[in-house]
């Protein structure tokens, strides 16, 4: 049985329904360390922990992530209040994890609904902090944005959305 199935089956006794069309299902970041990866997905982002497992020695994971065999695979799963799963983390012991390097192919784009707090616990970590960004959407729509690269160098960019206050007309 595969994790995925595993999870499905300790999540519910029925069989999981079945979507037609595209669906995104989630991202999955391969890093260093479980429990280090998890002090920003789960303790500082808020995601949920909703399984661990060790994956298998014929695990899908080796073959399309291109990872030895002698590496020991640890998959997390990760939800939201809203997204079952929305994100997970494969933790790749007993293998050296080459670095991520610039220019970046990827990121993982997260919204929150404070960005403040997130990233002062994001700079207590040391971790690399990239400037933020804001812009205006109409109709009175603020978004800031602003990234960070983890543990493992992926890079995550937080974003919150805002309603602009309109502005107050002058009485006479």
């Amino acid at each position: 049985m595969t994790i995925d199935a595993q999870s499905n089956a300790a999540q519910s006794n029925s069989p999981p329904a079945i979507k037609a069309g595209l669906h995104l299902k989630r991202p999955c970041l391969i890093v260093a360390d479980l429990q280090r990866a998890l002090q920003i997905y789960q303790d500082i982002l808020g995601f949920r922990l909703d399984y661990v497992g060790e994956a298998s020695a014929d695990s899908y994971l080796y073959t399309v992530f291109k990872l030895p065999a002698q590496a020991q695979l640890t998959f997390a799963a990760l939800s939201t209040e809203h997204e079952p799963r929305a994100i997970a983390l494969t933790e790749a012991k007993n293998v050296d994890l080459p670095p991520l390097l610039p220019p970046h192919r990827i990121g993982t784009v997260i919204q929150v609904s404070d960005l403040a707090p997130i990233i002062q616990q994001i700079q207590a970590l040391n971790l690399e902090i990239i400037p933020p960004c804001s812009f205006t959407a109409p109709p009175n729509l603020v978004f800031t944005e602003q990234g960070f690269h983890d543990f493992d160098g992926h890079l995550i960019i937080l974003y919150q959305v805002k309603v602009a206050e309109a502005p107050h007309e002058a009485t006479t």
